[in-house]
């Protein structure tokens, strides 16, 4: 029998959406499958154009709040504690592909009375999609993570108040103590988090949507920017990119607590 790896950090926090594009929320478990996170980005919105409608072109509705509950079958989204829309999920037509930026992904229609809120916030029609396979809406690889000391290393918003780490929109915060970017050496390898165990990809590429505050939208301080200036251009495949926390694959489903162990697998 192996021993059993030593434990390099913990979970600190975890985060998920039950829609791209909108507030995430802090919750103390999730549920790996092998498709990613459950119930993470399930849903999605689309424009007349039928293609991806999320942060890079409007983070209006990063203080809107989605949920799903996937046993009575309700959708529902709101701002703070007041809910705005509810009702039942009822998809509608075929499974189909939808345009996300560089890839397709499967999806039904779900009309609802959402469709006529959002479009109203947005000023412009909108409508919900709802994934064909659980978590397909997430990025390029179904997990993020980042550490603690790797958001700290940024330092402080433009009014002095700390960095939210809900900017960057990922799923997984490590604390691994005080070294910044530590979970950047681990490209390759396996880790070890709560029952699952995931494949640590590669850094993820940042765009404009990273540049909005979660709570309110405010972009006094130029992220991409102070990235640059702490670590500097990060080299990739495509040349120099602005990099931040670092994707996964899922090798092995599994619960993930907030405060289970981090190991690297060797």
């Amino acid at each position: 029998m192996l021993p059993k790896p030593e434990a390099v950090g913990t979970v600190a926090q975890l985060y998920s959406t039950a829609t791209k594009g909108f507030a995430l929320r802090e919750v103390q478990h999730v549920q790996v499958t092998p498709s990613g996170i459950a119930g993470n980005r399930e849903f999605f919105l689309v424009d007349v154009d039928e293609r991806l409608y999320s942060v890079p072109k409007d983070p209006i509705f990063l203080d809107c709040w989605t949920a799903y509950d996937p046993v009575a079958n309700t959708f529902r989204s709101g701002r703070r504690a007041v809910v705005d829309v509810e009702a039942e999920v009822l998809p509608e037509g075929p499974i189909r592909p939808f345009q996300f930026d560089e890839r397709t992904v499967d999806g039904r229609w779900v009309p609802g009375p959402w469709d006529a809120w959002f479009s109203e916030l947005a000023g412009r029609n909108l409508r919900l999609v709802q994934c064909a396979e659980p978590g397909a809406g997430g990025d390029v690889h179904p997990v993020t993570i980042v550490s603690s000391a790797s958001i700290g290393s940024l330092g402080h918003e433009a009014d002095g108040s700390p960095i939210d780490g809900r900017r960057f929109r990922l799923n997984m915060t490590l604390d691994l103590g005080s070294a910044a970017y530590r979970e950047d050496s681990w490209a390759g390898q396996v880790l070890s988090v709560g029952d699952s165990e995931l494949r640590v990809i590669g850094g993820v590429p940042r765009c404009v949507a990273i540049e909005h505050r979660p709570y309110d939208g405010d972009r006094a301080l130029q992220v991409q920017r102070r990235i640059r200036e702490v670590r500097g251009a990060t080299p990739s495949e495509s040349g120099p990119a602005v990099l931040f926390g670092m994707y996964a694959r899922v090798v092995v489903p599994g619960s993930v607590r907030v405060g289970d162990p981090v190991a690297v697998l060797t």
